[in-house]
């Protein structure tokens, strides 16, 4: 769902009134509405990004993140795949 603002701004120079609106259409609407009021009101729905999917998608990163220092945590102490392996820390190739 996107959300949207809607700013209204009269030319008398009363000043700018924004709304938060749940959807766009909602803010359409409005938008008519408003005007059918008053020709001279100027209005702009504005497209609103959810913060809390912006907030998700980074926590998504860093999670991932601990998952692969995790594995290769565990790769590098036990040595899978090869005997006598030795790794550097954060390489995942054998050194010998």
């Amino acid at each position: 769902m996107l959300k949207a603002m809607l700013i209204v701004t009269a030319i008398s120079g009363v000043g700018d009134y924004s709304v938060e609106m749940p959807s766009m259409k909602q803010c359409l609407d409005a938008r008519i509405a408003i005007t059918k009021q008053d020709d001279s009101v100027k209005t702009l729905c504005v497209p609103k990004a959810d913060e809390t999917v912006k907030v998700r998608e980074f926590f998504n990163i860093f999670m991932d993140m601990i998952s692969t220092m995790k594995e290769m945590e565990y790769e590098n102490e036990y040595n899978l795949g090869e005997e006598n392996c030795k790794r550097p820390f954060g390489s995942i190739d054998c050194t010998e």
